[in-house]
């Protein structure tokens, strides 16, 4: 972990170290595969469909994980306790790598991005697709109550009464509350539509398998019984329907662009319109945000915000991008394009195998009260007639025992590509340019999609080989074969077939609707799956070696070459579409479970026997792996063990389908080698066929490749063009820069990323309406505390949160209209961690056009060599550190008063906090000066409520940064265990902050900072050393016994008999206690009286209660 935190910085030698270190750490880096033509050392090039195990990963499996293992139902043990902290805290890392928010559901289910899209499927189906509360009333059962919230410290909260609860089980004796009961009996269903409710899925064209079937298989289930369907091309059922849910369903799969190989956006533009025009009818658009064939990206963040324009639902398959690029699944900078529902599969990442797949989606979606897989585990009571299951969403859908083991492993995967710098994946982009550089000299080697590297494009490339008999047409080398060659002479683990994109790979390769449904009898009705379309693909890794990308650049065109002459010594079988080795042994070459046994019992002779025969003659791989492919050429007819060219044969192949044969056969590449030519062709023979008379064979494949990109032409769907008339240079389409590789003429701004699109933000968070009670709220606390004076400089601290965000927008708009002159600006510090990322706040204020300052330093590594041991506190740490930082840039730009965005529940908790943990009448202060007197800390919500600034953040969508502070994964620490407290009492009397506010007037009007009054804190119980009140791992301090002296000497030092009191320093300037005797200790028994009657209130109201 260290050196993946020390190649953070864009020093090019860290991070080639990196990269180094995470190739070498590889579990199978230099694993041996044995071939027909001797052993060679793998080389994986298909971390499109799954990632590689990462041994720092294994080691930490084994060593921590596994030792402490238990299942996770219990926190009564240690194994159970441990396991359960390790898999909370793996759904808190990977819901920060993805930037969810508590308003996100992860859960873990099952295989991949197809179990989290069958999740998502049973959720929906399980609430009667109803997408928001206002669609049914509480009375329903098919759908949860809707009032239940989990805030960000992971407690909930009832959104009708607007009370929090500690847990799950509180909200549930909460609903029998009084009021609860009497607000729910007023609640109505704001949806006046009572019809049936008609949901169309748009899906994308480029669309995995996964993502489309589900919904395909729903249309049967819920049929148009009583409507026609919104979109006349769509896919549906109609008929008589059983579905007590009274939904109709029907599935558009969206139309291709032709020039840029993505979905045309018109199109999707034009069918939202046609579906929210329809009165009850909710539009879900499933789409990828890449593709798996060609590795073209989609713009998520635009994209999605065009959906919710028109009231769609965005979900976004992450599948194939999962390796190659970071999903924001909240973009701060775009509160529009906040993704709905998410599908994710850790398995493609590095260190992924053997972890689970991820469904992220908006809770307010998860409207189902029932489980989609009921079990133990997610059961709030269960009786003998009766059960009930508990709320929260999460939990709810992962019965039974989970595999806990994989969720860890997600965590960890997600930790390790959180800790990645962005200049690792750079390396991907420049082995994807010099593989298309390489190819596009190789007229065989037919690339899918852009040949250029476009910037919106990810390092997976999909290619044919043409077999060459005809110059740019004739036939193509079968997809499996070549495979099977790669594997062979060069141990390149690459795929072969659809890659489970079939509809999107038929438009590449210019199969219209005709053609398919023609493949799809021949395969349907000759089980000749031989014949089935497809493709090779490989990709561009980050932790590949140049060498890596040099041996398959080289292998690829060495294939393309050389590699229809190896034709005669290959077979394939007809029903499965595989190519083999004709000597190839693979049955006597695998290993096998059932001989790995314990070693008490290897002294079985059989066994003993088996394991002798079964061990391999030790053999090194060729280093020159192009001159051992030529030796194995020139070796596999002529050498000592040769393969008789005159031997050839094919299995038979259904004369009705010959047109279909798109690809050379064995038989081909024999007759012109035994003929001695030197140019590829077809046997005189011709294939053989189930025929008793002689059929013809195409000389060229009766589908060619397109090629969509900058330089491609509209073609006509039902015609299939030669490859060689699908580029048209006249038209050029200018791509958008998406979301990979940006490489602009114009350098990104600072804390951008590249290649994704300009932030787009909300009229209302660039011009918010601030409304005239919060204006009056902050304007009030500023003339109170006389906080702003003629030419003041502020400095907003500007965290990104909610409360800062509004306090820089209110004091922009008091700005305007208060008579009295002073300037605006504003700071961020950056902790440089990557659990918190305040970069796009730059934008933002650029925006604005406020005056900004990016402060950053490392401060949990400074925490980590400078924190006092005997006050562990890393919360004080930082927030000491983040003050002097502030100060510094304050002296340095001449501002004279720094904005600090605490609210008055922050005030309220401080004090209640200091009282009963610490002894000390304190709490935060409005306004006073530091200890150098040369600035000003204020505080102008001081009488705003939390919940007004939640309220206006939101309504003005404002960019908020989330925050995930890496000392945070504990349980809810002390101040929210009182705001929790706090909320209860507010829920029986409504007034309590506002009598709080008034009785904390007198501390929180002190106009010093603490420093400067040491002897005066001493005397309440302080602490000296800060200036601000600490959080809850502060230390407990009583307040001392003070007792004035009888002698004439300084009336606050100890008396000489009183050795056990604690030490106390004088007043400053040796000032007499006369001087202050009248005022100051009058403060100290006003003060002392307020406290005082506000606790013995709050213990009458519990007794009452």
């Amino acid at each position: 972990e260290k050196q993946i935190r020390a190649a953070a910085s864009p020093d090019a030698g860290a991070v080639e170290k990196l990269r180094e270190f995470l190739r070498e750490d590889t579990v199978g880096i230099d694993h041996i595969v044995k071939t027909p033509f001797g052993v060679r050392k793998l080389v994986y090039t298909d971390f499109t469909a799954s990632g590689r195990a990462l041994g720092w990963i294994e080691q930490f499996v084994q060593d921590r994980i596994l030792p402490a293992y238990g299942n996770t139902h219990t926190l009564s043990t240690a194994t159970a306790r441990q396991s359960t902290f390790f898999r909370n805290e793996a759904r808190q890392i990977v819901k920060h790598y993805l930037n969810a928010t508590h308003e996100d559901a992860l859960i873990f289910c099952g295989a991949g991005t197809t179990g989290a899209i069958h999740k998502f499927v049973g959720i929906m189906c399980s609430a009667s697709w109803k997408l928001t509360s206002s669609e049914d009333d509480a009375t329903q059962k098919d759908v949860s109550d809707g009032f239940l919230r989990e805030d960000r410290w992971g407690s909930y909260e009832c959104s009708l009464c607007g009370v929090r609860l500690k847990t799950e089980a509180m909200y549930r004796a909460h609903r029998y509350s009084e009021m609860h009961q009497s607000k729910l009996s007023h609640q109505r269903p704001t949806n006046p539509f009572e019809g049936t409710r008609r949901v169309v899925v748009l899906c994308d064209p480029l669309a995995h398998h996964s993502s489309l079937l589900p919904f395909r298989e729903l249309t049967r289930r819920y049929v148009h019984a009583s409507t026609e369907a919104i979109l006349s091309d769509s896919m549906c059922t109609t008929g008589v329907t059983t579905d007590p849910s009274n939904v109709e369903m029907e599935v558009y799969t969206l139309q291709l662009n032709p020039a840029t190989g993505m979905l045309d956006e018109t199109d999707l533009t034009e069918r939202l319109a046609a579906v929210q025009a329809k009165k009850g009818a909710s539009a879900i658009c499933v789409l990828s945000a890449g593709s798996n064939v060609t590795g073209l990206l989609a713009d998520v963040s635009r994209l999605t915000s065009l959906i919710h324009q028109y009231g769609g639902l965005a979900c976004w398959d992450y599948a194939a991008t999962a390796g190659h690029l970071r999903p924001d699944l909240n973009p701060p900078t775009w509160p529009d394009a906040a993704v709905d529902v998410a599908f994710m599969s850790p398995h493609k990442l590095l260190g992924g195998p053997g972890s689970v797949g991820l469904l992220v989606a908006k809770k307010k979606l998860l409207r189902n009260s029932v489980p989609v897989v009921p079990g133990g585990g997610v059961v709030f009571f269960v009786d003998p007639k009766g059960h009930s299951y508990i709320q929260n969403a999460e939990d709810r859908e992962e019965a039974g025992t989970p595999d806990i083991i994989g969720c860890i492993r997600t965590g960890l995967v997600y930790h390790l590509h959180n800790l990645l710098p962005s200049s690792v994946l750079e390396s991907e982009t420049v082995g994807l340019q010099a593989l298309l550089s390489r190819w596009a000299a190789n007229p065989r080697i037919e690339v899918m999609g852009p040949m250029e590297d476009t910037p919106n494009r990810a390092a997976i490339i999909s290619f044919m080989i043409r077999y060459g008999n005809i110059a740019d047409s004739g036939l193509y080398l079968h997809y499996n074969f070549v495979v099977a060659l790669l594997n062979d002479l060069f141990g390149i683990q690459a795929r072969g077939g659809c890659a489970c994109a079939g509809p999107y790979g038929q438009h590449l390769l210019g199969i219209d609707a005709g053609l398919a449904a023609k493949f799809d009898e021949c395969l349907m009705r000759s089980a000749q799956e031989v014949l089935r379309p497809g493709w090779v693909r490989v990709g561009v890794h980050f932790t590949m070696s140049g060498e890596d990308v040099e041996i398959l650049a080289s292998a690829v065109d060495w294939v393309a070459t050389e590699g229809w002459r190896l034709l005669p010594a290959y077979s394939f079988c007809v029903e499965t579409g595989e190519w083999h080795h004709r000597l190839a042994t693979p049955q006597q070459d695998r290993d096998w479970l059932s001989g790995y046994v314990p070693p008490v019992l290897q002294s079985s002779p059989l066994r003993e026997l088996e394991n002798s025969l079964g061990k391999p003659k030790h053999e090194d791989a060729p280093k020159d792996l192009i001159a051992a492919a030529n030796s194995a050429l020139t070796s596999t007819f002529k050498g000592e063990n040769p393969i008789p060219l005159s031997s050839t044969r094919c299995p038979l192949l259904d004369a009705e389908y010959s047109d279909l044969v798109w690809f050379a056969l064995p038989t081909d590449a024999a007759a012109v080698l035994l003929a001695g030519d030197e140019k590829p062709g077809l046997a005189v023979e011709g294939a053989v066929f189930s025929s008793e008379t002689k059929v013809e064979r195409p000389q060229s494949s009766i589908f060619a490749l397109r090629r969509p990109g900058r330089a491609a032409r509209q073609l006509d769907e039902s015609t299939a063009a030669p490859a060689s008339e699908t580029i048209s240079e006249s038209q050029d389409v200018e791509l958008d820069p998406f979301e990979f590789g940006c490489e602009e003429e114009d350098e990104p701004a600072m804390g951008g990323t590249p290649g994704v699109s300009k932030p787009k933000y909300p009229a209302t968070a660039i011009c918010p309406d601030v409304p005239k009670s919060l204006r009056s709220q902050v304007a009030g606390a500023i003339k109170e505390y006389d906080m702003i004076q003629e030419g003041d400089k502020l400095l907003v601290g500007l965290s990104g949160g909610k409360d800062s965000l509004t306090m820089l927008h209110v004091l922009l708009t008091l700005q305007k209209r208060s008579p009295v002159k002073f300037t605006v600006a504003a700071a961020t510090v950056n902790p440089e961690t990557p659990e918190f990322s305040p970069q796009p706040l730059i934008d933002y204020m650029k925006e604005l056009g406020v005056e900004y300052h990016f402060l950053s330093k490392p401060l949990i590594e400074l925490a980590k060599c400078h924190l006092d041991p005997k006050k562990p506190s890393i919360c004080s740490f930082c927030a000491r550190m983040k003050r002097g930082m502030l100060y510094s840039c304050m002296r340095e730009h001449g501002y004279n008063v720094l904005c600090l965005g605490q609210h008055l529940d922050d005030f309220a908790e401080s004090f209640l906090m200091s009282a009963w943990r610490n002894g000390a009448l304190r709490t935060m202060k409005a306004n006073y000066f530091v200890a150098a007197k040369d600035l000003r800390v204020c505080r102008p919500l001081v009488n705003v409520r939390e919940k007004t600034l939640a309220q206006f953040a939101k309504e003005n969508r404002l960019p908020i940064i989330a925050d995930n502070c890496p000392a945070c994964f504990a349980a809810p620490k002390e101040r929210h265990r009182i705001k929790l407290m706090l909320s209860q009492q507010e829920f029986e009397h409504p007034d309590l902050f506002w009598s709080l506010c008034k009785c904390m007037k007198p501390l929180t009007s002190i106009a010093q900072t603490e420093r400067s009054m040491d002897w005066w804190r001493q005397a309440l119980g302080g602490n000296a050393e800060e200036d601000e009140e600490e959080d809850e791992a502060s230390r407990a301090i009583r307040i001392p016994d003070i007792r004035v002296p009888k002698s004439d000497s300084c009336p606050l030092e100890p008396a000489a008999n009183a050795a056990s009191q604690p030490a106390l320093t004088c007043p400053p300037n040796g000032a007499q206690i006369s001087a202050f005797d009248a005022k100051s200790m009058a403060m100290v028994a006003m003060t002392s009286a307020l406290f005082g009657a506000s606790l013995t209130w709050l213990a009458l109201q519990k007794a009452r209660k």
